[in-house]
């Protein structure tokens, strides 16, 4: 077995036991199947409804809401975290904003921008925004406050000053943690999005959870939520197709460092 299959094996054994014991206690009736409907029923509800049905249009909608809302955390989430990452100044402007407003559900203040902006697609996105966004200035912080400061003195002394010092230096320095960063701040902000959907939304994925149950249609919930998860799935799997593209001498040290701790 090759290391990808066995890691492969490995990430999914899980998962597929999880799927083969539901869809075998729910056909055989130890689940009542008007509450846990078996897992291929799911999936072609799922599916139906994304062809024929409003699922298609909402999972769009939802979408749509994600790229917009995450782009503008990442942008000002990541300029604003490495400023006050680099300079003390800035930090003590941001930090007692960040530090009260960060632990803050954001899914509360929903109803001031509903206010503020009215019922619609800016509120729902502004909502999102808020959580990756403070999430994003924190980790980015972070992961600037942790370069070590031997690598910025040589750097300097090799001329990395001005642009230079952020494009040849701090940025290559800080990828890993802050893509990590952007990854948590992108899921955060789809589990925001979801439930901003919910609460008050006529489209999109968190609208077509809160239909279902109005409606007692268990599978139709069922089928949002598996979107949902199948969504925050794809978000991981693109962060992890883009981290060696973004970082190739990870992925030139990783099996180098495996060698080496296999002849150990």
């Amino acid at each position: 077995m090759t290391p990808t299959v066995r890691r492969w094996a490995q990430s999914w054994a899980i998962p597929i036991v999880v799927i083969v014991v539901w869809e075998l206690v729910t056909r055989t009736g130890l689940l009542d199947p008007r509450f846990f409907p078996p897992l291929s029923d799911i999936v072609a509800t799922a599916f139906e409804q994304l062809v024929n049905g409003r699922l298609g249009l909402d999972l769009v909608l939802t979408v749509q809401r994600l790229i917009v809302a995450f782009a503008l955390a990442a942008v000002f989430g990541v300029a604003i975290g490495v400023a006050s990452g680099r300079w003390r100044t800035v930090e003590l402007l941001i930090r007692p904003i960040t530090d009260t407003l960060y632990p803050l559900p954001k899914i509360a203040l929903l109803p001031l921008f509903i206010i503020i902006v009215g019922r619609g697609e800016v509120a729902y996105i502004i909502t999102a925004f808020a959580t990756a966004f403070f999430q994003i200035i924190i980790s980015t912080r972070g992961t600037v406050r942790d370069v070590p400061t031997d690598l910025i003195e040589a750097g300097r002394n090799f001329g990395a000053t001005g642009i230079r010092f952020f494009t040849r230096l701090l940025f290559p320095a800080i990828a890993p943690g802050l893509l990590n960063g952007l990854r948590l701040g992108m899921a955060t902000c789809l589990i925001t999005l979801i439930a901003a959907e919910f609460v008050g939304a006529e489209f999109g994925l968190g609208a077509a959870i809160r239909r279902a149950g109005q409606q007692f249609a268990i599978d139709e919930v069922y089928a949002g939520i598996l979107i949902v998860g199948l969504l925050g799935l794809l978000i991981n799997v693109l962060f992890r197709l883009v981290t060696p593209l973004v970082l190739p001498w990870q992925r030139r040290t990783r099996p180098a460092a495996a060698r080496s701790v296999a002849g150990r």
